[in-house]
């Protein structure tokens, strides 16, 4: 029989999807696609699936971890095109991405929801215990964290292996837009008005966002280590194209801010970090790190009776448990309790009430496990509470170049109860305040004017739109949007009546306002705050070596965390965009250096 193609189309997260799939005597030879998004978790998973199917000769591949949603619809358009092969279906109807496969259902039901961990007690060292596999360090987790780790190490000279749970690497690094705070580098003053910035400057300002509950000496470790990390990357082919600032904060001190947010060429958008995990995985590849997918660490292996970690134990469906001894060191690098809930109830309440909205967007397999295997083996955690909250449809406060348009923000008592123009997670942890302590939600108001001023979220096109779908209401009095949102009337009224007189003057005496000041009339417009989720904050205890510590502040031997697996640099709310990236590849990087010294 002649070799023969089909093709099949359905829709995904990037729009619609194209298989291709050659079919010779009766057997699938190849499997191709088409309009694929580049730069995507979605590309990197498609790919990863079509060899799979290529290589078993059938299209019932599991959906890959990591990218849930891209693969199990490319699948489902590979079941269109075999239909077209079998009969089943019209060419026209195989391409129609809104035809499902004869006999099938949705196949996107049920992704995408949290798992648990699959952690387990320490394995107890013994002469007796085999080990499968022998390198110098275990990296576990192929974030952004453990990837700077890997590169970092595998360029040391040192032998790695990385460990991810998941079907693609990258993590929810991937998702980030990749942008990286610092002071005093070249690109600072190359992009912006700030010659003189200092890496003192911007270890005080996060220490003030972190309201006492931040281990200074790691922030100030991670102000002096962010303008090296730049060039590293730089070196690596980074390039970085702009700089710009985050939002202020209403108790720092304007000398401390200034613009450090490192953008780099192609970078900035949500999913553009996925440029700088796939430059750090090619580093530590190139320099002879391996990575296995597919592979969750479950346990470490300890020596008994003390507190030093000489390798894991990895599980592959597969292939089953593997042992494997890490000489100089683990690296525990899988985030913060994202989407494990019971931790979350535990030890981080803005986190547990995210999740019970369904609101975390990080990576579904970020489920607390180097957390919880450091706990199993006496670790400490250290700076547990507050998340890094957005509202991912007005998108206020995440730039400081975008002026927060013409509103303000009451409670379900209909009073005004925080700076809208901070820096974003500053402001959602206020509303998560008011909501839980209220019990009631708390709501944007604008006007018509609103729409017509810098920064504004609606056109009058966008708003009609969200009117009709009930996103957004509209009330022609105070009384009828009191009414609309359930508040006291008399203290709504008493709310704008305050604003409206301190706006006619451009000041905003009671919260420190410096954007959008400007009166408001009816008709009013009144949005319900909702928060996107992009983790939690809070993790190990660790030096800034980034040795993981015991509850009596004891380094516990070969093991180490970095990045949002470890607690105690960010404080009770994220303080604004590139802290994180910032953090994770500097404490990557730390660990495998002070592994390095070890090894010499």
């Amino acid at each position: 029989m002649s070799e023969q193609t089909y093709k099949g189309s359905a829709n995904s997260f990037h729009g619609a999807v194209t298989a291709i799939v050659t079919i010779e005597d009766g057997k699938i030879t190849k499997v191709e696609s088409e309009n694929i998004a580049s730069n995507t978790p979605g590309e990197l998973a498609i790919n990863r699936m079509k060899r799979k199917m290529g290589e078993h000769q059938t299209a019932d591949i599991d959906a890959v971890s990591g990218a849930s949603s891209s693969t199990t619809n490319f699948r489902k358009a590979v079941k269109k095109a075999l239909a077209v092969y079998h009969g089943d279906l019209s060419e026209a109807e195989a391409m129609d991405a809104s035809v499902n496969v004869p006999g099938e259902s949705d196949d996107n039901e049920g992704i995408n929801r949290p798992k648990k961990s699959p952690t387990r007690a320490p394995i107890f060292y013994s002469d007796g215990l085999q080990f499968d596999y022998t390198y110098d360090v275990v990296v576990v987790g192929s974030g952004g964290a453990g990837l700077a780790a890997a590169a970092q190490a595998a360029e040391d000279g040192l032998s790695v292996l990385i460990c991810e749970k998941a079907g693609i690497p990258g993590g929810t690094t991937n998702y980030s837009g990749g942008v990286i705070q610092a002071a005093g580098t070249a690109y600072q003053k190359k992009f912006t008005k700030y010659q003189d910035d200092t890496t003192e400057k911007h270890a005080n300002l996060w220490i003030a966002a972190g309201e006492n509950r931040i281990n200074e000496d790691l922030v100030k470790d991670l102000a002096e280590g962010a303008p090296k990390n730049i060039e590293w990357l730089a070196n690596q082919g980074i390039n970085w194209t702009s700089v710009y600032g985050h939002c202020h904060i209403p108790y720092v001190k304007d000398a401390d801010f200034a613009d450090r947010i490192h953008v780099y060429d192609g970078g900035g958008g949500m999913g553009d970090g996925i440029i700088l995990t796939q430059t750090l995985l090619k580093t530590a590849l190139k320099n002879g790190a391996e990575i296995r997918y597919e592979s969750p660490v479950v346990s470490l292996v300890q020596v008994p009776g003390t507190k030093h970690v000489v390798g894991v134990v990895l599980s592959n469906r597969e292939t089953g448990d593997r042992y494997i001894r890490a000489n100089k060191g683990v690296i525990l690098a899988t985030s913060s309790i994202d989407h494990n809930e019971d931790l979350a109830k535990d030890l981080n309440a803005q986190q547990y009430h995210d999740l019970q909205d369904r609101a975390c967007l990080s990576m579904i397999t970020d489920t607390g496990d180097g957390i919880t295997l450091g706990q199993m083996s006496g670790a400490a955690v250290a700076g547990m509470g507050g998340t890094i909250d957005f509202d991912s449809k007005t998108g206020n406060a995440t730039d400081d170049r975008v002026p927060t348009m013409q509103s303000i923000f009451v409670n379900s008592n209909g009073q005004r109860f925080v700076c809208e123009d901070a820096t974003y997670a500053y402001t959602y942890r206020a509303i998560f305040q008011q909501e839980s302590q209220l019990g009631g939600h708390t709501y944007m108001i604008f006007d018509d004017n609103s729409l017509a001023a810098k920064g504004s979220v609606w056109t009058q096109e966008t708003l009609a739109k969200d009117i009709e779908k009930k996103v957004v209401q509209k009330a022609d009095s105070i009384e009828e949007l009191a009414s609309l949102i359930d508040v006291p009337v008399d203290n709504l009224r008493l709310t704008l009546s305050n604003w409206n007189a301190n706006a006619s003057k451009g000041i905003d005496p009671e919260f420190g306002r410096r954007t959008g000041i400007h009166e408001l009339e009816a008709p009013y417009y009144v949005y319900k705050n909702k928060e996107a989720n992009l983790g939690a904050i809070g993790g190990l205890k660790i030096n800034v070596d980034c040795q993981v510590l015991d509850h009596h502040n004891k380094p516990i031997r070969g093991l180490f965390a970095a990045g949002l697996n470890a607690g105690g640099w960010i404080g009770p709310y994220y303080p604004g965009s590139g802290t994180a990236i910032s953090g994770i590849v500097h404490q990557g990087r730390k660990a495998a250096q002070f592994i390095a010294k070890l090894a010499e």
